[in-house]
C-alpha cells in the first residue's frame, strides 16, 4: 500500500503559486470598476461606488485542479472565487459567468457555498450543512480549499467540507477574485487574498485519453481521412505548423473507418474573409455524416440554428460561446447513434456538446438529418469535417468509441 501511495504521490502535478507576491501580470480585470493592488504579498481588492461586481480573472483557463487560498474580507462585503468561469461577447455583452466559490460574512452564512454567477444561481447555499455555515470566522484569514476533477467539485473551508456539487455544466475556464459591487456605497470595503496556489491537473481534452484514436494530430493522420464522397481519394487539406487547413474547393473529408457512438474531441479555429453571414468561417463537424454541429465565425452575435455551436438548422445553442476569428476553440461532443430494428429507426440519435468548455447543447434528440447531412442510415458512417471554401484550421481530434 505505501508503494502504491508514492507512486501517486510522484505521478500527481505540483503546486504552483497562482500569483507571484509581487505583481498582477497573469490577470486581467474583468466587469466593473473595483480596483485591485498588491501589498505585502497579498492581492487587494476594494469596492467603488456604482461599479458592477469585478473579477480579477488569470489570463488562462484551468480545468481539473485543486486550488487553496487564504481570504480575509470586510464584515459587510460579499466576495467570491470564480472556477471554470467564461466571459464572451454573445453572453450578456462580455458579462463573467460561471462556477462562484462564495465569501459571505453576513449572517445568512454562505461562505463555501457554490454559486452560479450571472446564470443559474445558488448549486449548494450549504442550508443543509449547518456545520459547514460555521465553518467561516470574521474578521480573520479563512483558508479555502477546491477540488474539481471532470463533474465533482469539492470545497472546504478551515478544514470542514462545505460543497459537494456534481454538476457537468462546465468543463474549463478562467478563475477569478471577485469584488462584489456595493451600489452607491462610497465607503471603501476591501477584501484580502494570499498563499494562492494550484496544483493543475489539466483542461479537458487537451491530452488525449486512454482508448481513443488520434484523427487530427499530425500529418501522418492524414492517412485515416479519404476524400469524401469517393472510395478513398487521399484529402487535398494542408498540414502546417501542428494544424491542419482546409484547402477551399479541395473536397470535405470523411475518416476511412465507421464511428457510432463516441466522445469526440475537435479543436478549430475559424477565418475572417469579411463577408458576412452563412460565407464567413464555414465549415461542419458530421456525425455518421448525418448530423451537422456547424462551425461559423459567430462571435457576438444571438444564438440561432446555424451559427457556430448549433446543430445545424435543428436546435440554436444554449449560450452563444463562440471566440473571435483565429483563436483556438474547442467542441467535446457525447454522440449516442440512432437505434434500428429491421431497417427501421426506433431511437433517434442523441448529442451533448460543450462549446469552449460550456455545456451548449444537454441530450438533444436529432430526429432527422441536419442541412446537407447524408440521409439516416442503420449503417455507421464515418466522421465528417465540412469544405465550404474557407480557411478552417483544425487540431487535435479525436475519437473515442463507446
Amino acid at each position: 500500500m505505501l508503494a502504491a501511495v508514492c507512486v501517486l504521490f510522484i505521478q500527481s502535478p505540483i503546486w504552483v503559486d497562482l500569483f507571484d507576491g509581487k505583481t498582477l501580470d497573469a490577470f486581467v480585470k474583468r466587469g466593473g470598476s473595483a480596483e485591485y493592488r498588491v501589498e505585502n504579498g497579498e492581492i487587494v481588492g476594494h469596492t467603488v461606488a456604482g461599479s458592477p461586481n469585478t473579477f480579477l480573472c488569470t489570463k488562462r483557463d484551468y480545468g481539473d485542479f485543486e486550488l487553496t487560498f487564504d481570504v480575509k474580507v470586510h464584515n459587510e462585503l460579499n466576495s467570491g472565487v470564480q472556477i471554470r468561469s467564461h466571459s464572451v461577447s454573445g453572453y450578456q455583452n462580455g458579462t463573467v459567468f460561471g462556477y462562484q466559490v462564495e465569501i459571505d460574512p453576513t449572517t445568512r452564512a454562505y461562505s463555501g457555498g457554490l454559486y452560479d454567477e450571472a446564470r443559474r444561481g445558488w448549486l449548494d447555499d450549504l442550508s443543509d450543512n449547518p456545520a459547514g455555515r460555521g465553518a467561516f470566522k470574521n474578521g480573520a484569514w479563512n483558508k479555502y480549499r477546491v477540488l474539481a476533477r471532470a463533474d465533482h467539485i469539492q470545497v472546504w473551508v478551515n478544514g470542514v467540507l462545505t460543497s459537494d456539487v456534481r454538476d457537468n455544466m462546465d468543463r474549463f475556464g478562467f478563475i477569478g477574485l471577485q469584488v462584489h459591487g456595493v451600489g452607491d456605497r462610497t465607503d471603501k470595503m476591501e477584501v484580502r487574498w494570499r498563499n494562492l496556489k494550484i496544483r493543475d491537473m489539466g483542461v479537458p481534452g487537451a491530452k488525449m485519453p486512454a482508448g481513443a484514436t488520434s484523427l487530427m494530430g499530425s500529418a501522418s493522420d492524414f492517412a485515416k481521412w479519404k476524400k469524401a464522397g469517393t472510395d478513398g481519394d487521399p484529402i487535398g487539406w494542408a498540414w502546417k505548423d501542428g494544424y491542419a487547413e482546409i484547402v477551399p474547393r479541395s473536397g470535405s473529408i470523411q475518416t476511412r473507418l465507421p464511428y457510432g457512438a463516441c466522445k469526440l474531441h475537435v479543436e478549430f479555429a475559424v477565418d475572417d474573409n469579411g463577408l458576412t453571414g452563412q460565407a464567413n468561417g464555414n465549415s461542419g463537424v458530421y456525425l455518421q455524416g448525418s448530423y451537422e454541429v456547424q462551425i461559423l465565425n459567430s462571435a457576438g452575435i444571438p444564438p440561432a440554428d446555424n451559427i457556430c455551436g448549433s446543430i445545424y438548422s435543428l436546435k440554436a445553442e444554449d449560450i452563444n460561446m463562440s471566440y473571435a476569428p483565429y483563436e483556438w476553440q474547442t467542441y467535446d461532443i457525447m454522440f449516442s447513434s440512432p437505434q434500428w430494428k429491421d431497417g427501421v429507426k426506433v431511437t433517434n440519435a442523441k448529442i451533448s456538446v460543450w462549446h469552449n468548455g460550456v455545456l451548449v447543447h444537454r441530450g438533444v434528440e436529432i430526429p432527422r438529418q441536419t442541412g446537407s447531412g447524408q440521409p439516416e442510415d442503420p449503417k455507421a458512417r464515418g466522421i465528417y469535417l465540412q469544405d465550404h471554401g474557407n480557411l478552417i484550421k483544425f487540431r487535435n481530434i479525436w475519437v473515442l468509441p463507446l
